[in-house]
């Protein structure tokens, strides 16, 4: 297997081949008061005004805007450069402000630490090629009493294709956890390379929310919030059926005052 450098950095590579079909929200959505956030990520997140809040995996930059609407001091990070420049822009276009860095979520700069909130959401924890890196890195950039807050498709979702009526096709291994996905189904694909032949390959991972939780109570966080959620227009041509299937999902955990490092639930 690759390492996990090669990995990220070939990913980054194909990022930067299609970002020009990535451009998000314009500028006058976010003038306009608009949010790219959900009113469950919000109500998860608690009042954020005055506080810190990295993105990690921010691509061209909706959501950190949105939590800048709201009053937060955020950086977001993502690995392409083209994203990144296109965060910048947009947030010029907007008159907010918003410290928007390239780097390696795995890798980030000595600096970025001490957050209130790190945010991760919708296609960000798929790439990410180590649970237990990624979990005591998070951990370790919260401030005391900080959280993480993960809202993202469920990897059901991600392994399971609609092939007519009624009628679903498993097209991966759900439970592949750190072994790359051998393929991606085109509707799973990313924004600029679905239905594109031509469209640069991507290594990305599986991983069940059972796994996620595990390794950020191990990295001594505090499960606080864990929701599944169905979407029905995330399953076309299911029918009602789509509404009996998890489609997303949200974590939210948490770094006690005196960041205990033996895990527990808490209710």
């Amino acid at each position: 297997m690759p390492s996990l450098h090669d990995i990220t950095q070939s990913n980054r590579a194909s990022w930067n081949q299609i970002h020009h079909a990535r451009p998000g929200e314009p500028a006058a959505f976010f003038t306009s008061g608009g949010s790219a956030l959900d009113a469950d990520e919000i109500a998860a997140a608690g009042d954020v005004s005055g506080r810190s809040v990295l993105q990690l995996a921010c691509s061209c930059g909706d959501q950190a805007l949105s939590w800048a609407l709201l009053g937060a001091k955020v950086t977001g990070v993502d690995i392409s450069e083209v994203a990144v420049s296109m965060a910048r822009d947009k947030a010029a276009a907007t008159g907010l402000t918003v410290d928007f860095r390239q780097a390696d979520m795995l890798d980030l700069p000595t600096e970025l630490t001490g957050f209130d909130l790190i945010y991760l959401s919708w296609g960000a924890i798929c790439w990410v090629p180590d649970l237990a890196v990624f979990a005591r890195l998070v951990a370790d950039r919260l401030a005391p009493g900080g959280s993480v807050l993960l809202a993202d498709h469920h990897p059901l979702w991600e392994v399971l294709a609609v092939r007519g009526p009624s009628q679903l096709e498993v097209t991966a291994d759900y439970f592949g956890r750190s072994t790359p996905r051998a393929t991606i189904d085109n509707a799973k694909l990313p924004t600029g390379a679905r239905d594109d032949p031509t469209a640069p390959g991507f290594t990305a991972f599986i991983w069940p929310p059972s796994d996620i939780i595990t390794s950020l109570m191990s990295a001594g966080l505090h499960l606080a919030v864990f929701r599944e959620s169905p979407a029905a227009d995330m399953y076309p041509g299911l029918g009602l059926a789509a509404a009996q299937l998890p489609a997303t999902y949200l974590i939210k955990a948490t770094r006690n005052v005196s960041h205990e490092t033996s895990p527990r639930i808490t209710k």
